[in-house]
């Protein structure tokens, strides 16, 4: 047996994990998978590490806050790194004393992989496992084959991933699915949008705007959006506007449309944003992980970005991917129109909206072709949390007979 190492069978016949997970989506993700693992297994294993509420509902007692891990924006994270320093230390010294059976860490990976790194060299046959790919294929692709000295096991959550991993030599990467693709709700929405053949010609266009789930992407793109709609009223549409946010951004939401049309509904919560889906003709949407999420639906989209003036000039050097939207990457074609910066126009928005509002037009058509695309691709034969657990419960396995 080698240094550190520890089989499932020592002490407690129940596993113990170790765990990291910052950003609540991560925490879902990573509270999914030990759901079907405690399943699985036919015991609740015990857990170590860092997680927020979804986790600790499963018995985890995190080492600290998760939201300090949980940063986003090159200038967050320079202005964090004393913080974080410690954190990583804090975090690889804990799991290293408990040992566990295995370790998953899942996002944040600039803080995760910095933790795993750390706990491999002290616990070289403890298995690592990688919950979400890293986009590798976007920018820093050396990440992938470093990841090897450390990461054992990547599960993936985009199915392109796993082929660009053996391309750049990284660590073994299994898709195990999306989250997305197995919610009932944007299925919902799918059915109604697609069936959509026709619409009045006096009824309005239902245009949907996501401008971001923070408050500089709301802030960089509020005015374009605002522009495009004025632009749209000028060239005679009717307009019937949906805005769902957050509930921490909807004072900031509401105070910057003031002056906007009288049909602008801003909304909070997952049932609210569901049923603007299921009812939208398009969206003008910030460039993100909701772009998959209209995609999915349904929703034709445009995707917008304002970048950090200084992540702008580092991407320019440093991005690699030739688009930003997922269900582009997925697709492998161009699904969704993309724009950046300067070249954000609102009139160029308005024409695009108008185009992709008309459910009998060639632009829209060819957008819900693209969906369809997205969808067999990324299609699974069992839940992603399944497939996961699955996995994690082989290597699991494996440990217990070394």
């Amino acid at each position: 047996m080698g240094r550190g190492a520890r089989t499932v069978s020592e002490g407690s016949a129940s596993p113990l994990i170790g765990i990291v997970a910052g950003e609540t989506s991560g925490q879902l993700l990573a509270a999914e998978l030990i759901d079907a693992l405690n399943t699985r297994l036919g015991t609740p294993v015990r857990l170590v590490g860092v997680g927020g509420t979804p986790l600790e509902a499963l018995g985890l007692t995190s080492l600290f806050d998760p939201d300090e891990i949980a940063l986003m924006g090159l200038t967050s994270v320079v202005r964090a790194l004393p913080r974080l320093a410690r954190r990583i230390g804090q975090t690889a010294n804990a799991l290293i004393a408990a040992r566990p059976d295995c370790l998953i860490v899942v996002d944040s990976p600039d803080f995760s992989l910095q933790v795993a790194k750390r706990v491999k060299k002290r616990l070289p046959d403890l298995p690592v496992i990688k919950y979400v790919a890293p986009t590798v294929w976007a920018w820093r692709p050396g990440r992938a084959p470093a990841m090897r000295a450390h990461v054992d096991h990547v599960l993936s959550i985009l199915p392109f991933e796993p082929a660009v991993m053996a391309e750049l030599g990284g660590p073994e990467t299994h898709y195990v699915g999306h989250r997305l693709m197995a919610d009932e709700a944007l299925q919902r929405c799918w059915d109604a949008n697609a069936a959509r053949t026709a619409r009045d010609e006096d009824a309005p266009i239902n245009l949907l705007l996501l401008p971001g789930s923070r408050r500089s992407e709301v802030r960089s793109l509020l005015d374009d959006f605002g522009r495009t709609v004025a632009i749209m009223g000028e060239r005679g549409a009717a307009l019937s506007i949906s805005l769902p946010t957050l509930p921490h951004l909807e004072r900031q939401v509401r105070d910057h449309i003031l002056g906007w049309p009288d049909s602008v509904r801003v909304t909070t919560g997952r049932d609210a944003q569901m049923e603007a889906y299921e009812t939208a003709d398009v969206a003008l949407a910030a460039s993100g992980t909701v772009l998959l999420e209209l995609a999915l639906a349904g929703v034709p989209a445009v995707s917008c970005y304002r970048a950090d003036p200084l992540i702008r000039r580092v991407a320019e050097r440093m991005l690699t991917t030739w688009s930003a939207a997922l269900p582009n990457l997925i697709a492998d074609r161009v699904v969704i129109n993309e724009y950046y910066d300067e070249m954000i126009r609102p009139g160029m928005l308005a024409r695009l909206a108008e185009e992709l509002a008309d459910p009998a037009g060639p632009r829209r058509a060819a957008v819900m072709e693209g969906y369809r695309t997205v969808r067999d691709r990324m299609r699974v034969d069992e839940p992603p949390s399944s497939k996961a657990a699955a996995i994690v419960a082989n290597v699991l396995e494996g440990r217990s007979t070394a």
